[in-house]
């Protein structure tokens, strides 16, 4: 029987929360205000993953697919469920598309989109094939690494005499207003409701009572990710660069520059990037292909691999 340890748990969490949001900075088209936005977010999704631990404690050894049924019947938790898989597979298509359009601006220049998506399918294909315990194993093994590099780059930045602090100010420039649409719901969303996506594998954590808690250290440890990333990019390129840049963390780490020694960081960007994605992509897979398997009580998700590959 597949499980996975509390560790396992945080590493998964974190890497998916980081998703494709670190690319693209957390809230940046509020500009100078996007630190703001990112804090209040994080108290509103957090409120938001402690529904989804209440409903799982309700729902004792069950995936999410399997709440509705028991709460509401199979005539109306059935088709609610069966959106599910639908909305994973939406959402996998779209990491896709960011994925093939961030590797041939950034890196790979000359190689056609087409190829680096296929490319990544394979890799997310033989994950599936492996099983999520050794993706959970190779988590493991990234999350101190992102760790590692992400404070290599600031202490790099901080060293490269660019920051000013008073780029932060003013703040709320144009109100509560345009902080609180950046909140709700794009804010709470984007990174912290997907995280129901997860209750397809919380079944799989051993011991169970530790769910709680490990998701809420690894939704913080994302969220000081996205703070730390949108002060940096604030206090270097101001508030306007800030709005306009596609991907800022990127951009950030090609501004090191420590005596014309030490200069571009991008490489240690990339390896979060993909890093993070692969999670991203691969946990939204396993969750539409797991709970196919489970509406459909099948013994594997093997077979319907091929059919996600069509389908994508």
């Amino acid at each position: 029987m597949v499980r996975l340890s509390g560790y396992q748990l945080f590493t998964i969490t974190f890497l998916y929360q980081l998703g494709t949001t670190i690319i693209f900075g957390f809230a940046a088209g509020t500009g100078r205000d996007a630190w703001m936005v990112t804090l209040l977010s994080c108290i509103a999704g957090l409120l938001v993953i402690y529904m989804y631990i209440l409903l799982m404690r309700m729902n004792p050894g069950l995936t999410l697919v399997e709440w509705f049924p028991k709460q509401f019947g199979k005539w109306i938790g059935l088709p609610v469920a069966l959106l599910y898989p639908l909305i994973f597979l939406f959402d996998a298509g779209r990491i896709i598309g960011d994925l093939r359009d961030l590797v041939p601006t950034t890196l790979l220049l000359e190689t056609p989109p087409v190829v680096i998506a296929i490319s990544f399918l394979l890799v997310i294909v033989y994950g599936l094939y492996l099983g999520i315990e050794n993706v959970a194993r190779l988590g493991e093994i990234l999350v101190p690494l992102i760790l590692l590099l992400f404070g290599i780059e600031i202490i790099m930045l901080l060293n490269s005499d660019i920051i000013e602090f008073k780029l932060l100010r003013p703040t709320l420039w144009e109100g509560w207003a345009p902080v609180l649409k950046a909140v709700y719901p794009e804010g709470i969303t984007q990174t912290y409701a997907e995280t129901i996506a997860l209750a397809m594998l919380w079944p799989l954590v051993h011991p169970r009572k530790k769910i709680g808690r490990v998701t809420v250290l690894a939704t913080l440890l994302a969220t000081l990710f996205f703070l730390i990333s949108d002060v940096l990019a604030i206090t270097i390129f101001g508030d306007a660069f800030f709005k306009r840049s596609i991907y800022p963390l990127y951009s950030l780490t090609g501004l090191v520059n420590i005596s014309g020694f030490i200069t571009n960081l991008n490489p240690f960007v990339v390896v979060y990037f993909i890093s993070t994605i692969f999670f991203k992509l691969y946990l939204k897979l396993f969750a539409a292909l797991t709970a196919v398997q489970v509406l459909l009580k099948m013994q594997s998700i093997r077979p319907l691999m091929f059919l996600q590959w069509y389908a994508l």
